[in-house]
């Protein structure tokens, strides 16, 4: 289906659009939790060394590329031409795709701001009809009264978002009591889909400013400059990793 390169510390998984969708496809008709993460740049930099995210990634389904910036030494440019799962626009454009009419969405974010950005972006593709749920956590979740709620709306797919490694540890003690069928893993790159689907406010509109105001909102998330980044960090990762060795 795929294969598994490494990243710094961490494997993620690279595998064609077509191989994805059969993927999803399969996760969507099992009876049991499958998960999928999405990670980035910054998720990489931050949690490389923790033990926990390690072992929530390796028990994972899936791991994918969140942001192409993580995939700058291995040609990223021609992946995407492939056809490669290359960031989070490969995975949210597959739900376009899918025969997902039917399918249903339980939101878990750490914000109503977040919660704002992931309605209108699934509401743009999907009846809200498709949305049973949104829970914001606020950094204080209450695990059973969330546990309960998602299973009594019975979504077919959990979209989870929480701060720092508190999703992967919401995760690794609930997974088993979570009656649904997919769960995206999505916190690590919902900042970058913020910046992508920034909401412009009216008046910016209404004075014809709102094409400007979202290109200087995504100048600093540019791949570009990202990229440069990326490169930084993996010039000192390969620099210390000498010097442990």
């Amino acid at each position: 289906m795929g294969t598994r390169i490494r990243i710094m510390d961490m494997e993620v998984d690279m595998m064609t659009q077509e191989n994805l969708q059969a993927e999803v496809s399969s996760c969507l008709s099992d009876e049991y939790l499958k998960v999928i993460h999405m990670i980035s740049l910054d998720y990489i930099d931050s949690h490389e060394q923790n033990e926990l995210v390690k072992q929530v990634l390796a028990q994972a389904d899936l791991v994918l590329p969140g942001e192409k910036t993580i995939l700058s030494a291995h040609h990223v440019e021609v992946l995407e031409t492939g056809g490669m799962v290359v960031d989070y626009h490969s995975v949210m454009g597959l739900l376009e795709t899918l025969d997902l009419e039917e399918r249903t969405f339980y939101l878990v974010l750490r914000d109503k701001k977040e919660a704002n950005t992931v309605y209108r972006y699934l509401s743009r593709h999907f009846s809200r009809d498709n949305i049973v749920g949104v829970y914001v956590a606020d950094g204080n979740v209450a695990e059973e009264a969330l546990i309960n709620d998602i299973n009594t709306k019975l979504p077919d797919i959990v979209i989870l978002s929480m701060d720092s490694t508190e999703q992967e540890e919401w995760l690794e003690k609930n997974k088993g009591m979570i009656n649904a069928r997919l769960c995206l893993v999505v916190g690590s790159v919902l900042p970058l889909i913020m910046r992508d689907n920034v909401h412009i406010p009216q008046w910016l509109k209404n004075l014809h400013l709102g094409g400007a105001y979202r290109f200087l909102m995504r100048i600093p998330n540019a791949y570009f400059f990202r990229k440069r980044i990326f490169n930084r960090k993996m010039d000192d990762y390969i620099t210390k990793k000498k010097l442990r060795g």
